[in-house]
């Protein structure tokens, strides 16, 4: 329970929620008016005068349709960035707000709240850069998804629709690198997409991760086609695939670097599988 000002607010554990939302509204307002009570003499004494609630909403979201009572928690072995993960858009044109995509403030009604700005924001900007590529493009002179574009037109090596990058300086199998993983089917070769660039509603979906050779290597080896290496990629390698701005947070220095060491190389001689 918090207190802020003249309003408290407080907070019910789960098993404190399943007998309300079997409840009528008038029990579920009358135990409020005990609880009522249970203020007044707490605070009378003090010369606070407790007033009678103006209104109750009982919202039942378990019974939902449009939530079912869903709500996010953190499973073992998870951080911050898989609600950094779960907010990456969709080529620009499929976006997601909610609690679960709020890193700084999970599972809150104002996590959600704070969430759907964020993705008002940048739904809008999104639609201006579509409308005048040029005028709104990115001033930014940090990492963003050219860094990507460039470095994926020579991938060290592919594998049906997975591409790998790795740092030049090292080829032991420990050493870290760059998976791509592109899903869908484009109607232009890769060129024409590079044209289109900035305006990605033309381009196939692709997400990343960051893998260490010996785990490439892993993936090579996989028969079955892309299906099955994506299932060994998340299953037996526990890889979590990301959008760029995920990318950028948790590998940022590693693509930093990779970006450095092939500045001015000649074109790799590409290896498929």
């Amino acid at each position: 329970m918090a207190a802020v000002g003249d309003k408290i607010a407080a907070w019910c554990v789960q098993i404190d929620l399943i007998v309300p939302l079997t409840m009528v509204k008038d029990q579920i307002l009358k135990d409020v008016i005990n609880d009522r009570i249970l203020l007044t003499r707490i605070f009378h004494p003090k010369g606070i005068i407790v007033p009678d609630p103006i209104q109750s909403i009982c919202t039942r979201w378990g019974s939902d349709p449009l939530s079912y009572g869903s709500y996010s928690h953190v499973s073992v072995h998870s951080s911050g960035d898989d609600y950094d993960i779960l907010a990456e858009n969709v080529g620009n044109r499929l976006f997601f707000a909610g609690e679960a995509t709020s890193r700084q403030y999970p599972a809150t009604m104002h996590g959600a709240f704070l969430s759907g700005l964020r993705e008002a924001s940048r739904i809008y900007r999104s639609s201006r850069l579509q409308n005048n590529p040029r005028k709104y493009m990115p001033k930014s002179i940090g990492l963003n998804h050219d860094v990507l574009v460039e470095l994926f037109k020579r991938p060290d090596f592919e594998c049906g629709k997975f591409a790998f990058i790795f740092y030049p300086s090292s080829e032991s199998l420990p050493s870290m690198g760059l998976l791509q993983v592109t899903f869908g089917n484009a109607e232009e070769g890769y060129e024409e997409l590079l044209i289109s660039y900035p305006n990605t509603t033309k381009w196939p979906l692709q997400l990343y991760t960051v893998l260490s050779r010996e785990q490439a290597q892993q993936l090579q080896l996989v028969e079955g086609g892309d299906e099955s290496r994506l299932s060994f990629l998340v299953k037996n390698l526990g890889l979590k695939l990301m959008g760029p701005s995920a990318l950028f947070t948790t590998g940022n220095t590693l693509v930093a670097n990779i970006a450095y060491s092939r500045k001015g190389r000649g074109r790799n001689r590409l290896i498929t599988c």
